[in-house]
């Protein structure tokens, strides 16, 4: 290749051009390379998912306990003589079963009084009456939500007749003495076992308080807790139950709602429910305390995101969220795991987006970029 020569005279000028378009295209190389580590160090590859409504089932959770199964003794509630017997000697029979009718004792006569005053009525027959009227209208309750049977609560209903009808038979105004029949009552099952220790007979003649039969719930222990009266509308017999021990982790032992009966003694309406426990491992013992998750059937919709965008950092919970391309770590409170989703009980921002995977890196203000 033939060399065109330079004369000396430019070769200043030359050597000049060629160091400032060295020293441009350096500096245009360095701008382009800071530009791009910029670029690197503010976006980040995340993956995201939107925050969803999901049905919850919706459980009851109360504190309860742990009680000996005892027998049940059925003793009769007025004098008379026993017209019927529904039970036999190792029959099983359900809760709300008329076990026992018993016809009152006749006509009773009355002490003489003078015309147009009363005799004071009969302390127990009004002690007995005031209880069972206030049995009656938790009955009523119960029976008005479905807590109880149509035949429980016309059983509760005679009992109070019956009751009624004993305290009228202690005060009769207008005559210096009076008869009257002693009216009649219905002794029902309060709970599902067998039949033991019978000892009533058709025709026998009975006095308030004597025993007629026991009833045998079978099993060891049961599980006890308190209801209030908004609970009835979700809870019945046979609500399936979890049971777990207090500082078990996530122990549990299955059970089932097996009655609900009102509470007495209490100034608001309340109810026990008694829950049927498979206990055949022996964890359970009189005396001890549980939880029980009544599992009402019914669900409820709430917010809830994927378990994999819970992060635990010591005692809290956090979410990383994208809001205007924006990454934000916001504190939150959870609820029930739902599969594979966490319920979020707390607030968050409209049209927030929450990221899934990607998070190992991420600081608040990093940008998303979003398609």
């Amino acid at each position: 290749m033939n060399k065109i020569p330079v004369p000396a005279k430019y070769l200043p000028a030359v050597v000049l051009a060629v160091v400032l378009a060295a020293v441009l295209l350096g500096i245009s190389y360095i701008g382009t390379s800071s530009s791009t580590n910029m670029l690197s160090r503010g976006s980040v590859s995340v993956t995201t998912a939107p925050i969803s409504m999901i049905n919850k089932p919706l459980e009851i959770t109360l504190p309860g306990s742990v009680q000996s199964r005892q027998a049940v003794i059925i003793s009769a509630e007025i004098p008379g003589c026993i017209s019927e017997l529904n039970a036999k000697e190792g029959e099983l029979v359900k809760a709300g079963q008329q076990l026992v009718h018993i016809d009152g004792a006749g006509e009773q006569v009355i002490v003489d009084a003078p015309a147009g005053t009363s005799v004071s009525p009969n302390a127990d027959a009004q002690a007995n009456y005031d209880k069972l009227a206030r049995e009656y209208e938790r009955y009523q309750k119960l029976y008005q939500v479905g807590g109880i049977a149509r035949k429980q609560f016309e059983e509760m209903t005679a009992r109070l007749q019956a009751a009624r009808d004993a305290l009228q038979i202690g005060s009769v105004p207008g005559s210096s003495s009076q008869s009257q029949q002693a009216g009649s009552a219905n002794l029902t099952a309060p709970i599902s076992g067998k039949v033991t220790g019978l000892s009533a007979t058709v025709g026998q003649t009975v006095q308030p308080g004597q025993q007629l039969m026991v009833l045998d719930t079978g099993g060891d222990v049961r599980g006890v807790v308190h209801l209030e009266q908004k609970d009835l509308y979700l809870i019945q017999a046979g609500t399936p139950v979890e049971i777990f021990l207090e500082n078990s982790g996530q122990q549990s032992i299955p059970g089932q709602v097996e009655a609900i009966y009102p509470e007495a003694g209490t100034g608001t309406p309340s109810f026990l429910a008694h829950i049927r426990i498979d206990n055949a491992n022996g964890l359970l013992t009189p005396g001890m305390a549980v939880t029980a998750h009544l599992k009402t059937g019914q669900s409820t919709p709430v917010r809830a995101v994927p378990n994999s965008a819970i992060i635990q950092d010591q005692e809290n919970t956090y979410l990383y969220l994208v809001i205007d391309d924006k990454i934000v770590k916001q504190q939150v409170t959870v609820g029930a795991i739902i599969g594979a989703a966490t319920e979020i009980t707390s607030a968050l921002p409209e049209q927030a987006i929450v990221i899934i995977s990607g998070m190992q890196n991420l600081k608040e203000g990093d940008v998303v970029p979003l398609p």
